[in-house]
């Protein structure tokens, strides 16, 4: 029997990090494509804290006993609409100095240099912003008790971030995706994040808190 319930804990810890991180993987992916390749892990070590803060967050929720208003919750989608935004609005192109360099010039229209969410820390913005679902999956979860049942969650967790780093590294450095995101990184990236920070809001019925 415990056997049994211990499958069980794994299969709907599996399920339930499957389930909420595909849209992260996708994100994180695309960010790590459309940066310049230096960056490329610093963008999958955000990844992994904005999720490591996203379970921080489950557990001391499911201590507390507290319940996140799923509307509430949705608010986080503004942060992946806000760098979307931003990134948008740095696309519109403005006349070089008069005492600008050549260089200079081409530097600054540099698709690499125009991507958007490149660092560390906009990818872990980026996953804490679009993990509103995780939350609302995580803390039932949490909320089972017992060592084993946590211990079989942070298994498949652990297993689980694994294999979307690796994804989000061997995708996004894949010869044929940068050749793409090179060229419509900047505004392709900026599209996705504000798409995610409206989908995220939308499920959770943040709207109808306007």
């Amino acid at each position: 029997m415990a056997a049994a319930g211990l499958e069980a804990d794994l299969g709907v810890a599996a399920v339930a990090f499957v389930g909420t991180n595909i849209d992260n993987t996708l994100v994180t992916m695309a960010l790590v494509a459309g940066a310049p390749a230096e960056r490329a892990h610093r963008i999958a070590a955000g990844q992994v804290i904005g999720f490591a803060i996203i379970v921080l967050m489950a557990v001391a929720a499911a201590a507390v006993l507290f319940e996140f208003s799923p509307a509430v919750v949705g608010l986080l989608g503004l942060v992946p609409l806000t760098i979307g935004l931003r990134g948008l609005a740095g696309l519109r192109s403005h006349p070089a100095e008069p005492d600008a360099t050549a260089a200079a010039r081409r530097r600054r229209l540099r698709p690499a240099d125009r991507a958007v969410g490149r660092s560390l820390a906009a990818a872990a913005l980026v996953t804490i912003g679009a993990g509103g679902d995780n939350l609302a999956a995580y803390i039932p979860l949490f909320r089972l008790g017992g060592v084993t049942n946590l211990s079989a969650i942070a298994a498949v967790f652990v297993v689980g971030e694994v294999v979307v780093t690796w994804l989000v590294l061997t995708g996004g450095r894949h010869p044929k995706a940068r050749s793409v995101m090179m060229r419509v990184g900047p505004v392709a990236v900026p599209v996705l994040l504000c798409g995610i920070g409206v989908l995220v809001m939308v499920r959770a019925g943040t709207f109808s808190l306007l």
